[in-house]
């Protein structure tokens, strides 16, 4: 390995520098110490007492002058020594501040260096928060940071690969939830075209009275389905848009009754439902609610079971009953019967339920479930009553 290829953290480096400089300030501080010693101590050894300092008598002149001699040089060492004491608080202060400021520096600029790059990743999060995932990062600043922008920009680039594909894969799921709900809701209108294609051809052949006293009717009933599945068609076109509710004022009673009227041939389904009573929905949206339901009854109930649907009036709302005498719902399945796919029939989709409750919230009505193991359920449809 190269020495240019050795990478060093900002840690280390700083570590390094540190150790670096106290050795060279302690080198520093020790070699004018021991100079300082070394004067004092020449000092000492030349004001040493001499051996004839004990016979003295201060009688000579040249006693005087010898302790004069001795005076001046304890003089000397007294200032030497006070100076030396000066200079060392001196130049402790000096260097302990040096210190102090050299530390302030390099902490100040190893803090730019840490707090620009997180500054830096900061921002680009905030892109990355509203959905911008091309945001890059330089590959620039000191080794840490270089690697954390490395892994910054690759987890971007993920991203970035991970949202198209999920925009991908929810263009392909709503197509197929639409394409999934558009072929349940075809089904409903089928029935009641097919139970009076089957009722034409019985009495065709078996009672030609009876026929044609049945033909217009059943006509009307063809052409009448005929147009929901166009209408069906139109609103699946634009199911997006489906947020929007097109709300006229109707009698709930009449759309009920020509709902049921294919199927009352071929089902027990008892009606009990006032009149003159109005609502503000949308009739389409209130025909979808209406045939899935009873659908959902048929299907859940045997031949002989009794669907009842019934009409009555709260204070200012009308409460639609859809009543049947199946199964039941389980208490564990119960939270989960409005959820999209969540079906118990062999045949069921689970979507239709699903689209009952959303045209429900979308008309600003409410749906309630009443359901007994062995006893059958109750859908209720609660409506504001436009007359009150």
């Amino acid at each position: 390995m190269k020495i240019k290829d050795i990478k060093f953290s900002l840690r280390t480096v700083v570590t390094l520098f540190f150790i670096i400089l106290f050795a060279a300030v302690l080198l520093t501080v020790n070699a004018y110490f021991n100079s300082s010693q070394k004067r004092i101590d020449k000092l000492l050894e030349e004001s040493r007492p001499h051996y004839k300092l004990p016979k003295m008598t201060f009688e000579t002149s040249e006693d005087s002058l010898y302790m004069n001699k001795y005076i001046k040089a304890n003089n000397q060492i007294v200032g030497a020594v006070k100076n030396f004491q000066f200079k060392t608080r001196f130049y402790s202060s000096l260097i302990l501040f040096s210190i102090m400021l050299i530390s302030i520096f390099i902490f100040s600029v190893f803090f730019y260096y840490i707090t620009k790059p997180l500054n830096e990743l900061q921002e680009a999060t905030k892109k990355i928060e509203k959905g911008d995932y091309s945001v890059y990062l330089p590959d620039s600043g000191i080794y840490e940071m270089k690697k954390l922008k490395q892994s910054f920009n690759g987890m971007s680039r993920e991203l970035e690969k991970t949202q198209r594909k999920l925009v991908q894969a929810e263009k392909e799921m709503i197509w197929k939830e639409m394409s999934r709900i558009l072929a349940h809701e075809i089904k409903n209108p089928l029935t009641p075209i097919q139970l009076s294609t089957q009722r034409l051809e019985r009495f065709f052949h078996s009672d030609k009275e009876k026929f044609d006293s049945i033909f217009q009717e059943s006509v009307e009933i063809i052409n009448s389905e005929i147009m929901n599945l166009r209408n069906l068609v139109q609103t699946f076109s634009s199911f997006a848009k489906i947020s929007d509710a097109s709300k006229s004022i109707f009698d709930p009673t009449e759309v009920i009754s020509e709902i049921i009227k294919p199927y009352k041939n071929a089902y027990n389904i008892k009606l009990e439902l006032p009149e003159n009573h109005r609502v503000e929905f949308d009739r389409l949206h209130f025909y979808q609610i209406i045939t899935n339901i009873v659908q959902n009854a048929i299907d859940a109930s045997d031949e002989k079971d009794e669907i009842t649907i019934s009409m009555e009036q709260s204070r200012s709302y009308l409460i639609i009953s859809i009543k049947d005498e199946g199964p039941g719902i389980a208490d564990a399945d119960m939270k989960n019967i409005f959820e999209p796919y969540f079906t118990k029939k062999k045949k069921g989709t689970g979507l239709g339920l699903a689209l009952v409750k959303r045209l429900v919230d979308v008309n600003h009505a409410i749906i309630r479930v009443k359901s007994e193991i062995g006893k059958g359920s109750v859908f209720e449809i609660i409506v504001e009553d436009f007359r009150a």
